[in-house]
């Protein structure tokens, strides 16, 4: 075979593998959903607003709608399964990879930071409760949310030292806390932030300094789909500087 003949079936060659190595990765869907599971404020307020759909909207400017994103609210239990799904091809926003058994980040895709927050301890001004660990809330009267699990203080239900009674919203726990009928209660800072504003209790209600705990949120991608991450992470990369997006965190008490 002529120097020129070798040539040319060598350039052949290596294209025919870099296409079959493109094919090889999934192609973007033309629509992505967005899950979350924070069916509650900032994430989503009523009438279909909320930081989850300023997310999206986001998301969409940078695409230019290539892919497009679209919301869906989700619980856990429906994700889950959505998840368990070989074909699932969506995003997670505001998540953790602790809370998917992914701490190594093995399992799954992560973006970058997009927001910090907390769990915190909130009781009624009148009667604070300072919290330091789970043990600061034997004997009290705690409001959880219906299907909600509370590392640390569920065992201490379990054992009696914690009396336990669920609501379905967020927003009834505060009316009941104000109203004396529980003696504390736990929330994301993000939403203590947003409720206690919106349902002017800022003065009524105490958030203790010391949270249950601390933790960073971002979106989960599936691991076959890193292009996909590379969007994503581009645009949590732009929030960081963009004064519109600044402004947003700002309107939901989230920054």
């Amino acid at each position: 075979m002529s120097t020129l003949r070798k040539a040319i079936f060598r350039n052949v060659v290596t294209g025919l593998l870099a296409a079959a190595s493109l094919s090889a990765l999934p192609a973007l869907a033309d629509t992505v959903p967005v899950y979350t599971y924070h069916n509650h404020p900032p994430f989503v307020v009523d009438g279909g607003k909320g930081l989850s759909y300023d997310f999206i909207d986001f998301l969409n400017k940078k695409s230019k709608g290539n892919p497009s994103f679209k919301i869906e609210v989700v619980s856990r239990a429906q994700l889950d399964k959505a998840m368990a799904a070989p074909d699932f091809n969506g995003v997670v926003a505001w998540v953790n990879p602790m809370w998917f058994k992914d701490k190594d980040k093995t399992t799954y895709l992560w973006s970058g930071q997009i927001m910090d927050d907390a769990n915190v301890i909130l009781s009624n001004a009148t009667k604070k409760v300072e919290y330091k660990d789970p043990s600061s809330l034997k004997g009290k009267q705690f409001g959880g949310i219906l299907g909600h699990n509370y590392a640390g203080i569920d065992e201490l239900v379990a054992s009696g030292a914690i009396k336990r009674e669920d609501a379905e919203k967020e927003r009834s726990n505060l009316r009941k806390l104000e109203a004396g009928r529980i003696e504390v209660t736990l929330l994301p800072r993000s939403t203590a932030n947003y409720l206690l504003h919106e349902m002017d209790l800022a003065g009524k209600l105490y958030v203790a300094p010391t949270p249950q705990s601390s933790y960073t949120r971002h979106v989960l991608v599936p691991k076959k789909n890193p292009e996909l991450l590379k969007l994503v992470n581009e645009a949590v990369a732009e929030m960081a500087k963009d004064g519109g997006w600044q402004s947003t965190l700002t309107k939901y008490k989230s920054k």
